[in-house]
């Protein structure tokens, strides 16, 4: 007796010591691969970048990166870390003819280097040694009216750049942005790795919400490198654009759900709604979860459904205008708290509502449901090969994910932690669909790196599930059929009464 006992013990130890190796070998591989394939894309943007003279920038982070320099600058009043060997310095003028007189008459008197091609802001990019740059700015100032100086990176060649903070959306990513041109370093890898680790963190989450709905290691690390290596995660993760930090808040706040942890999971939410306010369509599941709990525990039915929906709409977006408020003081301070009022949130509202850009020189949009199907992808970048990248997922799988989440919508009242995750997933694509009625016909498909987490979640579960256990298709296919019969018999009863 006592030797079978101890062999049952011997192998519960070895079970557990296998399955915690199994585990760390699991999280070894979830978190290297998305580390250096997200490294690798970004170092080959910048080197990509600067050889080509394109200054460094992919896309639309020129915006953000931007205004996180003018942010640290004129805002909190710092300057961001540079190599004093390699000093840059963006000196903006009242005319473009100063920047003329500047390049041909004082830079070739000093050892540094200039960059004299602006044509959309009367501007001069000088580099060189940090001495030796603050002497050239001195004797430039002295002979010739300038109206700005921003140290750090080549700004764009654009009109107001200087003065550019980026209103139209929340200040949290920028602040991020910002962070790491002050501590680490003002250049284009070095203000990626904010989005690099936020990246690094999503395919770890992929995986841990797959371990805790699959209960198996292996659909779980195959669901998070199918998303690592999906196109517009590499793309996306690779470069400072807001959509990604949008993204893994999302995938924190899941996971809080999962756990019952729905506070967590409704701050989650809100402050993904402070990096960019697409963030709140978050809130959309996460509230019908909540609103759904409470009704079922006062057995109070739809009534009590309702009312706190609305209770947790009503609080939520009063505490994300709270925290708005309280993390845009700095901007609000140097805007004017009217200004910053009537731009940053009646603007903001505006401007998400709004058809943008249509013209011919435009950026092409596209609909939430092109995303997929891989119609009109968004433009990140062309390669000297005369190939582009585009912001498109592997639309055959997106494609197959999305019908079957519809068709396995009976799902959910079965399997409470399933139901969850596809409320999310749905829950967030009716957000874009909701804006999209409203009258934001010019979305791009960069935004749809919100919903890459949930595809290949909701793809590889399903998948799992389907193959592990037969009678899930017939308890679906028998659902879908009830609920046909009961609305063909109710149709039936309003026209035959």
């Amino acid at each position: 007796m006592r030797g079978s006992t101890q062999g049952a013990i011997y192998l519960t130890q070895r079970n557990k010591t296998r399955n915690r190796l199994l585990s760390l070998i699991s999280l070894l591989i979830v978190l290297t691969v998305p580390s250096v394939l997200l490294v690798y894309t970004a170092l080959n943007f910048t080197n990509l970048e600067i050889e080509r003279g394109g200054r460094g920038y992919i896309t639309d982070e020129v915006w953000y990166v931007s205004s996180s320099r003018v942010i640290l600058k004129k805002i909190f009043g710092l300057s961001v870390k540079q190599d004093p060997v390699n000093y840059g310095v963006n000196i903006v003028f009242q005319s473009s003819n100063y920047a003329q007189l500047t390049c041909q008459n004082i830079a070739p008197h000093y050892s540094i280097k200039t960059r004299c091609d602006y044509s959309k802001i009367p501007a001069v990019y000088v580099s060189g040694y940090v001495d030796e740059v603050w002497s050239f700015i001195n004797e430039v100032n002295k002979t010739y009216p300038v109206v700005d100086v921003i140290p750090g990176w080549e700004l764009p060649d654009s009109e107001g750049i200087n003065n550019y903070i980026n209103w139209e959306h929340p200040p949290l990513g920028k602040y991020l942005i910002a962070l790491s041109m002050l501590m680490i370093g003002d250049y284009p890898f070095y203000w990626r790795i904010p989005i690099i680790s936020f990246g690094v963190l999503a395919c770890v989450l992929v995986y841990l919400i797959l371990c805790r709905l699959t209960k198996s290691y292996i659909p779980s690390i195959v669901g998070a490198l199918l998303f690592t290596i999906d196109n517009i995660t590499r793309a996306i993760y690779s470069i400072a654009i807001l959509d990604g930090f949008v993204a893994t808040l999302t995938l924190i706040s899941l996971y809080f759900a999962l756990k019952g942890k729905y506070r967590s999971a409704l701050l989650s939410a809100i402050i993904a709604g402070l990096f960019k306010a697409s963030g709140l369509f978050t809130l959309i599941p996460i509230i019908i979860v909540l609103a759904r709990r409470i009704a079922r525990e006062t057995s109070g039915g739809l009534g009590d459904f309702i009312y706190y929906t609305v209770y947790y709409g009503v609080l939520s977006i009063g505490l994300w205008v709270s925290l708005l408020t309280i993390v845009s003081l700095p901007v609000a301070n140097y805007m004017g708290v009217s200004e910053w009022f009537k731009q940053s949130l009646l603007g903001s509202i505006s401007w998400h509502l709004s058809i943008k850009c249509t013209g011919p020189n435009c950026a092409t949009s596209s609909n939430p449901w092109d995303w997929f199907l891989g119609y009109h992808s968004f433009a990140l970048y062309n390669y000297p090969d005369g190939t582009t990248l585009y912001a498109e997922g592997y639309y055959p799988l997106w494609f197959t994910s999305l019908i079957l989440a519809l068709i396995s919508i009976p799902l959910m009242f079965i399997r409470r932690d399933y139901g969850k995750t596809l409320l999310y997933y749905l829950g967030i694509f009716a957000g874009y669909i909701g804006i999209w009625i409203l009258g934001s016909r010019t979305q791009y498909s960069f935004y749809a790196i919100h919903l890459a987490p949930f595809i290949y979640i909701n793809l590889i579960y399903l998948a799992h599930s389907y193959a592990e256990d037969q009678e899930l298709g017939v308890y679906v296919l028998r659902s879908w059929y009830n609920s046909i019969e009961k609305i063909v018999n109710k149709i039936e009863q309003v026209l035959f009464l």
